[in-house]
């Protein structure tokens, strides 16, 4: 006998299950006792409650219906396999055989169209989909695949008469092979028919089917006749105590208006006869809907346990509202308003049940409910980590916020937590290592993707490296100039040009000739020999060139086709030859290993003895490792992190959902356009769009307490307004159209304006919009309604605040007593003042100490790099030595680009760097020296060095054009100079311009140095608004005004960090350009000599 039992509470079927088996246990008490679930986060679910309230859980299986029932037909019907042929991968792999034979035919002309271009991967990811929507073919659509195979091509097919051909040349191939017949199409009615002769033994005594949304048509078919001859108790989640298999969305309902406007207007008035019911259920619950007509079409006998209305809460009264079908939706327009009663109910301010946070990205949601969550833990006793769960659209898109913020915390706000449902790319890093190793075979082996390859700790065991030496060997691949490409083969097979320059095989024959030779800085074959490995570094270099040749190696193996005993054998040799797992590691090579083995079965079994190309076999393993999902830690006892999926809708106390993004929720994943289920729909089948709205309802339902809803409803980059998902958004009309925030004007006695503007006034009071940072100043003061738990903010929120009422960046900080300064620190201050306060003072640091490494050859080159290149070349030229040979060896280092473009480059670099020595040389006379020197001034000690200084004075140049900071750092170094009694000129060359400073008295020199040091103590206190390049241009022009809107758009165009944290408006630093400026370019100016290009001295 099946009994169908309806509940909106699954603690309320829980409870009943238990009581059915502990008072009526099973005769034999070595059955097991079957229960029926949709995911295994049920059957935790319910071993947990279980356990807890018989004192045991055991000797009970949660098996999925799918797997339950094939099992069964396996126990009635002969031959039936553990594996069906007609699986999705056992299909894929039979039309890879048949279907390019088939192209040919009329009938497949648009498949015939598609494979144009036919390639191997393609016709699989091809048979792949196909065998797909065969696959649900099997469980929606059984009778098109009987008419099928009695030769009916039914439905109205159209253009896909090709579907049809193909099932029954998928089934005539399958008899060839001698392969089992059986399908889920055709063994149910073999079932039923053997059902009642079947031995007892054989037949389950007892089956639950607990809390599954919605069930195929023959599924439950199958279970009415198994009920004949066994207890089948199907418990049902139903929201609703009415009868409600009926109701329709008013959306869906203006639609079929709108399609019927030219009908008569007794039709028009017949489609208005629909219930509409209450709103949330009739948009929401088309996936329960469904399966509700489902069952009340069976006329099975039924049990209904609803609870009782509670509504206690606002979230209480929703689900009230659902359980009783109650619209609360008074009116529609104006008329509609004076004609109807009003059955809006108040909701007091102090009702937390629902709320709704607007934040500016996914870790801000993830900040925000981190202290959303320490609040109701602190405020409700009652509520334990177990009682929450968080689910949202994608849970691996949000992992790293969750590890960051709540993995991160400290201890006094740290939060038990566990992830679930992240796939095992995304658990495992060995796993994301493999994979990003497989897509490098239709990829650039970067230097980039290389190094983090190599990062893996399981790979630097295998080739017996750490972390010293990998970024020993990250140097090189930088310096060496590696940017992509194995070699110019690799490079050709790409369809790119064939050169060697920037590849792997270019740096490691580089770093070999380095090492033989040491840095010649001159050619050796053709090769610029890298001088820097040298000892027991060789062996470093072993490890790195035997790692490339592995990747070499596995290129090749990817440009073959190969059985799959091949195939298994060169995984297998890969994975010892590239890892040394960890026991962590262990676990996830068995998962890689047990994805090859079931392709191995399947092949197998299927008979496909072709040579399968790589790029299918790397799709598959892409596709199968990130597709298993991990859900272990569902239900930990933690606050459960996780996706959004099918019976997620377990009872929580407090429910969060993040991610409710317009776009993102509901998921929608359009249909194929030879898909014949979506041109003919049916009640019950599954859509992602449908699943999702049902989801989210469920998820309403089952917060026993409250429900917490984020979303991202700001940009980020200027603040601009963004939607929520479309369920949110009816959610809320619902709300405002239903109740109102207590306190207010009666509703009876008050017009429409006002109702909506009650309504408004209740949004507002549920939803929170919080700021872009989680340190802004809202959040730390008493009088506003926003809170943070993080102390680390406070600090920063304090200062803002400081700064806001003092006008600026920052307040004064307090001066700090400075006994000794050097002179490198001086000059570096006023080359960048406001990038010194933070890096020196606040310790702030925007920039990494590793440097970035390209990943593409150069096409021209940066200033920086320009720079590099004639520096080396003014080197070279001022020792005399021989710049044609140099540039043969800078030619072949990587840094130029190639061509016609890097041969231009480098002469014009030779041109620059030898004009720039001929200015310089005449003033290199005599010995070179130095001098130390330690000076008591500004309450200081300044010490440091002069240098280099020749017989005419000190000597400063730069292979580059000279700026603002050019001149402020030779008069500081001169200044000095002069101070400590050396009497010579200070000059300065530079590519576009030469000066130099005349000597001046050395008292007055400690007394401009003298002040220069008092600006560099304000300086420390609070960043310096002034900048020595845009200050320079200005104390340089006689139009202040055109200068001054000049520099306002080159300052626009700034992009270093540190400017714009600081001054990011040109208000910011105009003032303190042009009070600043006298100070320090005044006295600068008297003593400077621009020198023309006839001037030595």
């Amino acid at each position: 006998m099946l009994k169908v039992y309806h509940s909106n509470s699954l603690d309320v079927l829980r409870d009943l299950m238990v009581e059915m088996i502990s008072r009526d246990p099973l005769s034999d008490p070595f059955s097991l006792e079957q229960i029926l679930v949709q995911s295994p986060g049920m059957a935790q679910w319910l071993k947990l409650e279980l356990a807890q309230r018989i004192g045991i859980s055991a000797n009970i299986e949660f098996p999925l219906p799918a797997s339950f029932l094939w099992r069964t037909f396996s126990e009635m019907l002969v031959d039936v396999p553990e594996r069906s042929a007609y699986s999705k991968e056992s299909m894929t792999w039979i039309l890879m055989s048949i279907l390019p034979g088939k192209l040919k035919d009329e009938h497949f002309r648009s498949l015939a169209l598609y494979m144009t271009d036919e390639t191997p991967l393609k016709l699989y990811q091809l048979c792949t989909k196909i065998a797909d929507l065969f696959d649900q073919y099997l469980v929606y659509r059984p009778d098109w695949i009987a008419q099928w195979e009695n030769a009916e091509n039914a439905p109205a097919l159209e253009e896909q008469l090709w579907q049809p051909i193909l099932w029954r040349a998928i089934v005539e191939d399958t008899k060839a092979r001698e392969l089992p017949h059986w399908h889920r199409a055709n063994m149910f009615d073999a079932f039923i028919d053997a059902i009642g002769a079947a031995p007892a033994h054989k037949i389950p005594q007892r089956i639950f089917v607990f809390g599954i949304s919605a069930l195929p048509d023959n599924y439950l078919q199958a279970l009415v006749h198994l009920g004949k001859r066994c207890e089948i108790h199907l418990m049902v989640a139903n929201p609703c105590r009415q009868f409600w298999s009926d109701i329709v969305d008013k959306r869906y309902l203006g639609k079929l208006l709108r399609r019927n406007r030219d009908s008569d207007s007794a039709d028009i008035a017949q489609l208005q006869l629909y219930e509409q019911g209450n709103p949330l259920l009739a948009s929401m619950g088309k996936l329960g809907r469904d399966y509700i007509h489902l069952l009340n079409q069976l006329d099975l006998p039924e049990v209904e346990l609803f609870n009782d209305d509670d509504k206690s809460s606002l979230l209480r009264s929703i689900q009230s509202d659902i359980l009783s079908l109650r619209n609360r939706r008074s009116f529609e327009d104006e008329s509609d308003f004076q004609a109807t009663e009003h059955c809006r109910s108040s909701v007091v301010a102090t009702d937390q049940s629902i709320s709704l946070h607007s934040c500016h990205s996914g870790m801000r949601e993830v900040e925000v409910l981190q202290d959303q969550l320490l609040a109701m833990l602190e405020n409700n006793t009652d509520i334990e980590p177990r009682d929450i769960i968080v689910m949202m659209p994608d849970v691996s898109a949000y992992s790293p916020y969750i590890e960051a913020v709540f993995g991160q915390a400290p201890s006094d706000r740290y939060l038990p937590f566990s992830i679930s449902d992240r796939n095992a790319q995304q658990e495992s890093p060995l796993i994301s290592n493999f994979l990003a190793l497989l897509s490098l075979s239709t990829g650039r082996y970067t230097s980039t993707e290389l190094l983090e390859l190599l990062s893996l700790p399981a790979l630097l065991r295998r080739f017996e490296l750490d972390e010293a030496k990998f970024d020993l060997m990250r140097t090189w691949i930088l310096d060496s100039g590696i940017k992509w490409g194995l070699d110019a083969p690799s490079r050709a097979a790409l369809s790119l040009p064939s050169f060697n320059q920037n590849s792997w095989q270019f740096g490691l024959d580089r770093m070999f000739a380095g090492f033989a030779m040491g840095d010649l800085e001159q050619n050796w074959q053709g090769i610029a020999p890298y001088g820097e490995i040298e000892g027991l570094d060789a062996a470093v270099l072993g490890q790195l060139a035997q790692f490339v040749s592995l990747l070499d190696q596995c290129q090749n193996q990817f440009e073959a086709s190969c059985d799959i005993e091949q195939w298994i054998s060169f995984f297998h040799r890969l994975l010892k030859d590239l890892y040394l797992p960890d026991d962590a590691d262990l676990a996830a090579l068995e998962i890689i290993y047990k994805s090859l083995e079931d392709l191995q079965s399947t092949l197998q079994e299927v008979e496909y003895a072709a040579p399968v190309p790589a790029k299918i076999i790397i799709d598959y393993l892409q596709q199968s490792l990130t597709e298993q999902r991990s859900g272990q830690r569902f239900l930990s006892g933690k606050i459960n992190f996780c996706t959004l999926m099918p019976m997620r809708a377990i009872p929580f106390k407090v429910v969060c959902l993040l991610g409710m993004n317009d776009g993102d929720y509901p998921r929608s994943v359009p249909a194929m356009g030879f898909d014949l289920m979506a041109q003919h729909t049916r009640k019950g089948d599954r859509s992602r769009r449908d699943d999702d709205r049902y989801l989210f309802l469920e998820a309403l339902l089952s917060a026993r307490s409250i429900l917490y809803v984020s979303y991202v409803g700001r940009s980020m980059a200027d603040n601009s307004l963004k939607v929520p998902s479309v369920l949110i958004s009816e959610l809320f009309e619902y709300l405002q159209q239903g109740y109102y925030l207590a306190g207010g004007e009666s509703p009876a006695k008050v017009d429409i304006q006002t109702l909506e503007r009650q309504g408004m006034a209740l949004m507002q009071h549920l939803t929170t919009e919080h700021p872009l940072t989680p340190y802004h100043r809202r959040y730390f003061d008493p009088s506003d309604e926003l809170f943070s738990y993080g102390a680390q903010w406070l600090a920063i929120a304090d200062t803002e605040l400081e700064n806001k009422q003092q006008d600026g960046f920052a307040a004064m900080l307090p001066e700090t007593s400075i006994e000794t300064l050097e002179l490198t620190q001086l000059t570096s201050f006023f080359k960048q003042p406001i990038r010194y306060y933070l890096q020196h003072k606040l310790q702030v640091n925007f920039q990494s100490d590793e440097e970035l490494i390209e990943d593409e050859e150069p096409f021209s080159l940066t200033g920086l790099d320009n720079y590099i290149v004639r520096d080396q070349l003014l080197h070279h030229a001022l020792l005399e030595r021989d710049i044609d040979e140099f540039s043969e060896y800078l030619s072949a280092s990587g840094l130029l680009p190639l061509g016609v473009a890097g041969h231009k480059n480098l002469s014009k670099n030779v041109f620059d760097a030898t004009q720039l020595a001929q200015k310089v040389q005449p003033l290199l006379n005599g010995t070179k020296r130095r001098l130390s020197f330690s000076l008591d001034i500004a309450d200081l000690e300044l010490r440091g060095w002069i240098e280099p200084l020749y017989d005419l004075g000190v000597v400063k140049y730069t292979a580059a054009n000279s700026s603002g900071r050019s001149y402020i750092s030779t008069w500081i170094e001169h200044l000095a100079a002069c101070a400590n009694g050396v009497q010579k000129p200070t000059y300065f060359r530079a590519i576009n311009e030469q000066f130099h400073f005349i000597p001046l008295d050395q008292s007055l020199a400690c007394e401009y140095l003298s002040a220069l040091i008092e600006i560099y103590k304000k300086g420390l206190r609070s960043p310096l608004a002034w900048l020595p390049d845009l200050g320079w241009k200005l104390f340089n022009t006689d139009d202040v005004t055109k200068t001054l809107h000049s520099l306002q758009g080159n300052y626009n165009n700034f992009e270093d960090p540190y400017i714009q944290r600081v001054y990011p408006r040109w208000q910011d630093i105009e003032h303190g350009l042009q009070a600043i400026n006298p100070h320090i370019f005044t006295s600068l100016n008297e003593y400077l000599v621009i020198d023309t290009e006839d001037d030595d001295s």
